[in-house]
């Protein structure tokens, strides 16, 4: 999630140059327009397709789709192969899903509205679908029950319960109104290269950071991995709640601080947390997720870490983006007190 902190120079920058249109630039529009409606309800039926197959695909699995020799021989050769996927190899299932489905059709939603909005929402939303799908596999049937399953979905829940209120608080409850500015500024460099560019850069770019993060539901719901609570488990619920508190409470001082009027606001934000970290949100993100990887390890999968690792290593780079960014829509006195 980005700091609410550059709202208000994000919107500068796509608002600027308004006589040349740029992709993805800052458009308003009221709560109740169109526009809004459209793409709230476009944000709760995105994933609809993914959906829509997985029952499909368990309703071949229970021998309840349909009569067979109304089939094609097609439709029962895809029907097998997904079926074989979902059963035997599950991550690589859900990054067909992802592909298709996000990487592909939020692409090519990005194409018509011009925007590639539709995927910041989903960082929030997406994890707790994966859960879903992981869950109800016919695999996971003796492991629902389970401890360490029931606590690791708890939080995945209220993780995105906090970070999707938090993120649609920063866009004062409004739906596409603006893209990541990371977007934009790649649209103004490549211009007439972005409609193919992007689709490795938002879509692709996204399942690899996205996907791997949920691995370690896959594991959680293996009755292989042991249903039993682990101390380990006790660790990675604990860090798991320091990491989504520290992030909360991170986010709210920068929302309180953002909305303070100009006499009252200093030039840079260093109370509370953030006089002991620059970005105290990132630093809640990032024991969330290590944390919740503990949950395969305590089922000794080890490999279930390589998406906290990637995101850790995407952080790195982004937030050096994110500071030049900022500091390059600031006075030369705020940026040396920064």
């Amino acid at each position: 999630s980005e700091s609410e902190s550059e709202s208000e120079s994000e919107r500068v920058l796509m608002g600027a140059d308004r006589e040349e249109k740029v992709w993805g630039e800052y458009q308003p529009h009221a709560h109740t327009s169109l526009k809004n409606v459209g793409n709230a309800v476009l944000t709760l039926t995105a994933c609809l397709p993914s959906i829509l197959l997985v029952y499909w695909i368990r309703q071949q699995q229970a021998g309840d789709g349909g009569d067979a020799d109304s089939n094609s021989t097609r439709s029962r050769n895809v029907a097998e192969f997904l079926s074989n996927l979902d059963t035997n190899h599950p991550n690589l299932m859900l990054h067909v899903l992802f592909g298709a489905n996000i990487s592909f059709g939020f692409w090519f939603v990005g194409l018509v509205q011009r925007s590639f909005w539709l995927i910041d929402p989903y960082w929030s939303l997406f994890p707790v679908l994966a859960a879903l799908y992981y869950c109800t596999r016919t695999g996971a049937q003796g492991v629902r029950s389970s401890p360490p399953l029931a606590v690791a979905v708890s939080l995945l829940v209220l993780w995105s319960i906090r970070i999707t209120y938090s993120y649609f608080r920063r866009e004062g409850w409004k739906f596409g109104e603006r893209e990541d500015w990371r977007y934009t500024d790649m649209a103004k460099r490549y211009r007439k290269h972005w409609w193919w560019m992007s689709f490795w850069a938002v879509g692709v770019a996204q399942q690899f950071m996205l996907v791997p993060l949920v691995y370690p539901m896959y594991t959680i719901t293996l009755a292989s991995g042991g249903v039993e609570w682990t101390i380990v488990d006790s660790i990675a619920t604990g860090g798991s709640l320091l990491g989504i508190g520290i992030a909360c409470v991170a986010d709210n001082q920068l929302y309180s601080y953002c909305n303070r009027s100009k006499k009252e606001k200093p030039p840079v934000l260093s109370e509370g947390l953030w006089s002991l970290s620059r970005h105290p949100n990132y630093v809640g993100e990032q024991i969330w997720w290590w944390s919740f990887a503990l949950f395969a390890v305590a089922r000794s999968d080890y490999l279930a870490l390589i998406g906290a690792f990637i995101n850790s290593c995407v952080l790195v780079h982004v937030t050096g983006l994110t500071e030049k960014h900022m500091l390059s829509t600031w006075n030369k006195q705020r940026v040396q007190e920064y």
